[in-house]
């Protein structure tokens, strides 16, 4: 399942990391308001582009977004079950899987940050994914309610 259309996926991937990642922010950042509103359309559009955007950037520079890719699937992996398209989540869960596994196992990054392998860790095991959404992305839990849960920039 493809969020972004081939042209907006043209344009995006010529983008340069930063914009990329600041883009991926945006779209999180409204995908944050979709969610309290309860509007599932707009919350799965909004964490569709943002995986979809992960996912061009990880192809070009695979040691980069590997946690704001897993952020953004498990946003949207929990809206498309919560709409009842688990056929679609299980799509969008594995090629998340397939964008962040590594040629060769990847234990740390070079900050320090989150490894892939943790990333890939914490979208098997649903019951990780909670304390990875408040670690990274300073969202209380995956259903916030209040405006001053506002996320804020993924800390690698």
């Amino acid at each position: 399942m493809k969020f972004l259309c081939p042209r907006h996926r043209q344009m995006f991937a010529s983008l340069s990391l930063k914009e990329q990642n600041d883009l991926w922010m945006f779209w999180m950042e409204y995908a944050l308001t979709f969610c309290e509103a309860r509007d599932a359309e707009k919350l799965i559009a909004a964490t569709g582009s943002a995986f979809d955007l992960a996912c061009l950037a990880r192809a070009d520079h695979p040691d980069c977004m590997h946690v704001e890719l897993t952020l953004s699937a498990i946003l949207v992996c929990r809206a498309l079950r919560d709409r009842g398209d688990s056929a679609q989540a299980d799509h969008v869960l594995f090629s998340a899987l397939e964008s962040l596994l590594p040629d060769e196992p990847c234990y740390g990054s070079p900050s320090g940050g989150c490894s892939t392998d943790e990333c890939i860790g914490v979208l098997l095991d649903t019951s990780r994914q909670p304390e990875f959404f408040t670690e990274y992305l300073n969202w209380p839990d995956l259903s916030p309610a209040s405006p001053e849960n506002r996320p804020v920039r993924v800390v690698h």
